[in-house]
């Protein structure tokens, strides 16, 4: 099964609806909250390590061993010696990690200390600075994650201790975070841990035991009553279908029927066939719009200014003539209309008053 990989803590950089909700997917934890012990390994036989272990690590982790989840590594040859890595987190972390995962919406399946996204070769010891603290990784499965002093600490106690000085890569924002006694022999660059595009080890996975998630596949001896539910779901998928098409049918006369009565409802009066409701449409809304463009023309929006005027003028319109650049008006009774009252804009006015007769014209700002 294919899965995606992320960082725990930029879970909330997923947008919603992009598709990860429910995804089964692979996190880097933050490695600060793990523990990686070498020890010994038991002579007791491998079945029963999972048992004694704790035991032998309660002095150095100073916890209540009920308390903490331990996930044993692979065995490896030092010095002659038989010894075994064994990662250290508290169930309590687990359980928040979970339900952080949880909460985003991300069925979390493997969980690993960032550590491991870091890049190792031998005889190099890789720091990335990710939180306010240092990332390092210093062999194939051991590495921690300290604040700035106590991670120089660390480094110059293994320089100390190695027969070879191993060159560092440091991965900071600032050259002057880094001491200047470590700087000679440290590679430095601004790079940053891509956590999506990491090769994560999945052998380091800390949800193991009761932590394991429940397995995706299928066991092959339930194959015969997986074929016998396919072949149900077929069957039933068939018959589905049928509904389907025939609850779709329904559907589309009912939206038919809405169409039509909607386009009756914003055209007033009109009525279409549910096949030409677009055309029909489009030809109606092209007559608004040639209505609007009438409307907007500067004789009409003359007269729409007249309006105001004409109401209760106490006065009777005998003519109205009206072309391209001029209005005019002739009132019965119109002597109370005052010049000053009419004001439209784009044009002039002027009264004429003739024994009970009141010519007004309006002529268009710059027509003579």
């Amino acid at each position: 099964m294919t899965l995606s990989v992320a960082h725990l803590y930029h879970l909330d950089r997923q947008l919603p609806g992009s598709g990860n909700s429910g995804a089964a997917m692979a996190l880097w934890v933050p490695s600060a909250r793990v523990g990686v012990h070498l020890i010994d390994a038991p002579s007791a036989p491998q079945r029963k390590w999972a048992e004694l272990i704790p035991w032998i690590l309660e002095e150095r982790i100073l916890q209540p061993v009920d308390e903490m989840h331990f996930v044993i590594g692979d065995s490896i040859e030092r010095d002659g010696k038989k010894q075994v890595a064994v990662s250290v987190v508290s169930k309590r972390d687990l359980r928040e990690w979970l339900r952080i995962a949880e909460n985003a919406e991300v069925d979390a399946r493997v969980m690993v200390p960032d550590y491991l996204a870091l890049p190792f070769e031998i005889g190099r010891i890789s720091m990335v600075w990710h939180e306010g603290a240092f990332s390092v990784r210093t062999s194939p499965n051991s590495g921690f994650s300290a604040a700035p002093e106590l991670a120089w600490l660390m480094i110059r106690r293994l320089i100390e201790r190695a027969d070879i000085a191993p060159r560092l890569s440091i991965s900071v924002p600032e050259q002057g975070l880094i001491p200047d006694d470590l700087l000679d022999i440290a590679d430095v660059n601004a790079a940053e841990v891509d956590w999506q595009f990491s090769a994560m080890p999945l052998s380091a996975n800390l949800l193991t035991g009761k932590f394991k998630p429940a397995s995706a596949e299928l066991s092959s001896r339930a194959w015969l009553s997986t074929a016998a539910l396919l072949v149900l779901t077929v069957v039933l998928g068939f018959g589905y279908l049928q509904l389907s098409n025939l609850r779709l049918e329904e559907r589309i006369v009912d939206l038919e029927s809405q169409a039509s009565a909607g386009f009756g409802n914003v055209f007033l009066g009109q009525r279409a066939k549910p096949e030409n409701i677009r055309s029909a449409g489009e030809k109606l809304l092209a007559d608004l719009f040639r209505q609007r463009e009438a409307i907007e023309t500067p004789v009409m929006q003359g007269l729409i200014g007249l309006d105001t005027l004409m109401t209760n003028c106490e006065c009777e319109l005998q003519e109205l003539v009206a072309d391209s650049s001029e209005l005019s008006l002739v009132l019965k009774k119109g002597a109370k209309v005052d010049k000053r009252q009419i004001n439209i804009p784009g044009f002039t006015a002027d009264n004429q008053i003739n024994n009970d007769l009141t010519t007004i014209r309006l002529r268009k700002v710059g027509q003579p």
